[in-house]
């Protein structure tokens, strides 16, 4: 005699499509995983390359092996004749390099975004040392700055 299997009822298939349809997703999640796992191995192979390359440029700079140019040809100081002071100190030399390479551009009429790109850093580092700029110099707007470059000898005046 032969024993009756029992029939599949409706919930039984519900919960077998339900288990299938999980297991599906889940395979998807996998995927997706493998996926920006293998992504950020890439990354991190680019970056590593990068971390050689800067160190390899670093190394030569170092060696002296890099002529270092510049990004203002001649220093400011020798450019231009300095302001004459009382107690024989120029506003400019309270001033750090950095801080008069800024100045001349922005008297000379760069924009923030320009400047950024000329000295090669953010548009805030700039932003940051034309504040430093304008505390040092009791100075409180662009237009100030310029007449200073202009008071200082740091720009030419135009005739």
């Amino acid at each position: 005699m032969r024993k009756k299997q029992p029939a599949v009822g409706t919930g039984t298939q519900t919960r077998i499509r339900q288990a299938e349809a999980r297991t599906e997703r889940a395979e998807a999640r996998t995927e997706q995983a493998k996926t920006r796992a293998e992504s950020a191995e890439t990354r991190t192979e680019q970056a590593e390359t990068r971390t050689e390359q800067a160190e390899s440029a670093l190394e030569r700079m170092v060696n002296h092996q890099v002529n270092l140019k510049p990004v203002i040809s001649t220093p400011l100081l020798e450019k231009f004749p300095r302001l004459a002071i009382a107690d024989g100190n120029s506003p400019l030399e309270e001033l750090t390099g950095r801080q008069r390479e800024i100045l001349q551009l922005i008297a000379e009429g760069q924009n923030t975004k320009r400047i950024a790109e000329i000295l090669k850093v953010s548009p805030k580092t700039i932003e940051y040392h034309r504040l430093k700029l304008m505390a040092g110099l009791n100075v409180h707007d662009v237009p100030g700055l310029v007449r200073f470059a202009l008071r200082v000898g740091l720009i030419p005046q135009e005739s």
